[in-house]
C-alpha cells in the first residue's frame, strides 16, 4: 500500500454532503476596485503567506514523509488551482484523476461560473501504453518502411521484376503476409534476403499491426528486440521517455498519488476537461452521502512549487502551437503588400 494511504480529512460534526462551489468574493479590495480573495497558507518549507490580510486556510501535511508536493486542505475551503480530484470508474482500476487548472483569480471573481477546468492525470504505465509507445511505433514505421521498400525494390530489380513496391503497398502486404511469404513472392535471385532486411520486415509487421492481442508496449519491446536491443537498452528508452530533455514535453510527472497503486503518474498537459461545480464534492464520503459515489471529490492540493510548475509547462506547451500554413502565407502577403504601398517603386526617399 502507498505510504499516502491516510486520508481521514473529513471535518468533524458535519452531517450533510458538501459540494465545492465557487464562493462570492469578500474581504479587502485592491486598487482599481477589484476584489481580492482571502489569502491562503500552505504547510510548505520556506512558503511565505500572502500579506493581503485575509484569513489563512487551515492545512496540514498528509504525512511527515511526503516529498513536499501534496498537502491536505480543509473540506470547507474553496477549490483552487492545483487541487487534486478523483473519482471511481469501472473502466480504470485506479479511477480517474484530475489536476484543477482554473486560475485562482478566475475562481475567486466568479469568471468561470459554476464550472472548473482540469487536466487529466493517468498512471505512467497508461501514458506509456496509450501515448508514448504508439508514437514510437509510428515513428519507427515512418523511418524504416521507406528504407525497407527501397531494398526490396533492389531485390526485385535483380530478380528481373520490373514492378516496384511503394511504402503503402509494403505495409499492406505486411498486414496480410509474413516476411517469408513476401520473400518467396519477390526474391528470384536464388540467394536469401539479407538478415537485417528480414529483421526490418518482421519489426515493421509487428509495429504496424502486431495483432489485437498485443499491447503497444509489448509491440514496442518486440520491435526493439528485433533491432538488436537488449533489456537494459529498452529500459533506458523508457526512462528517457520521462526525462523531457527533448523540446517541450506535453506531460508532468508525479512520483505517486494517495492510495493509488503503480509507479508514477503523469499530468497530461493536452488533455483538458471541465466539470460542473455540482459534480465535485469535498470528500468521497460527501459524494456517497449525496448518492453520487462515482462523482469527483477532492483528495488534496499540490504544493505551490508543483502547481506553478504544471501551469508553467502548460503555458510553454501552448506557446508552441502553430497556425495553419494558409494563415501564415496570408500574413506574409499582407506584409509584402504593405511594404509596396508604403514604399512605391521609383519614388525617392
Amino acid at each position: 500500500m502507498s505510504r499516502y494511504a491516510v486520508m481521514g480529512w473529513r471535518a468533524a460534526g458535519r452531517g450533510s454532503s458538501q459540494q465545492l462551489r465557487p464562493k462570492p468574493v469578500s474581504g479587502p479590495r485592491q486598487r482599481g476596485g477589484r476584489a481580492r480573495a482571502p489569502s491562503s497558507t500552505i504547510d510548505v518549507p520556506a512558503h511565505k503567506p500572502d500579506q493581503g490580510g485575509g484569513e489563512p486556510v487551515p492545512m496540514r501535511r498528509l504525512e511527515d514523509e511526503l516529498d513536499d508536493y501534496l498537502v491536505s486542505v480543509a473540506d470547507d475551503q474553496e477549490v483552487r488551482q492545483g487541487d487534486l480530484i478523483h473519482r471511481f470508474a469501472e473502466s480504470r482500476p485506479e479511477g480517474e484523476w484530475g489536476f484543477v487548472l482554473t486560475a485562482d483569480c478566475d475562481i475567486a471573481q466568479g469568471k468561470t461560473g459554476d464550472r472548473y477546468t482540469f487536466i487529466e492525470v493517468v498512471p505512467a504505465g497508461t501514458y506509456l501504453e496509450e501515448v508514448w509507445a504508439p508514437t514510437q511505433l509510428k515513428r519507427f514505421v515512418g523511418k524504416q518502411a521507406k528504407a525497407a521498400a527501397e531494398q526490396l525494390n533492389g531485390v526485385m530489380k535483380r530478380s528481373g521484376l520490373e514492378l516496384g513496391i511503394t511504402v503503402e503497398v509494403l505495409l499492406t502486404w505486411l498486414a496480410e503476409r509474413t516476411p517469408a511469404e513476401i520473400e518467396k513472392a519477390l526474391n528470384k535471385t536464388g540467394k536469401p534476403l539479407d538478415r537485417k532486411l528480414v529483421a526490418w520486415l518482421t519489426a515493421l509487421r509487428v509495429a504496424s499491426s502486431g495483432g489485437e492481442e498485443a499491447t503497444a508496449m509489448q509491440r514496442f519491446r518486440a520491435v526493439r528486440a528485433l533491432m538488436g536491443d537488449d533489456a537494459e537498452r529498452i529500459r533506458r528508452a523508457v526512462r528517457e521517455a520521462f526525462e523531457g530533455a527533448h523540446g517541450f514535453p506535453d506531460f508532468f510527472l508525479l512520483p505517486e498519488l494517495p492510495s493509488a497503486p503503480g509507479y508514477g503518474f503523469v499530468v497530461m498537459l493536452r488533455a483538458i476537461r471541465s466539470l460542473n461545480a455540482d459534480d465535485l464534492f469535498a470528500t468521497a464520503v460527501d459524494a456517497r452521502i449525496a448518492g453520487r459515489p462515482d462523482a469527483f471529490h477532492r483528495v488534496g492540493r499540490m504544493s505551490d512549487g508543483v502547481r506553478f510548475a504544471v501551469t508553467q509547462k502548460r503555458t510553454f506547451l501552448c506557446s508552441r502551437i502553430g497556425l495553419a500554413s494558409y494563415y501564415e502565407e496570408a500574413c506574409q502577403s499582407a506584409v509584402e503588400l504593405l511594404s509596396e504601398a508604403m514604399v512605391p517603386n521609383g519614388e525617392a526617399p
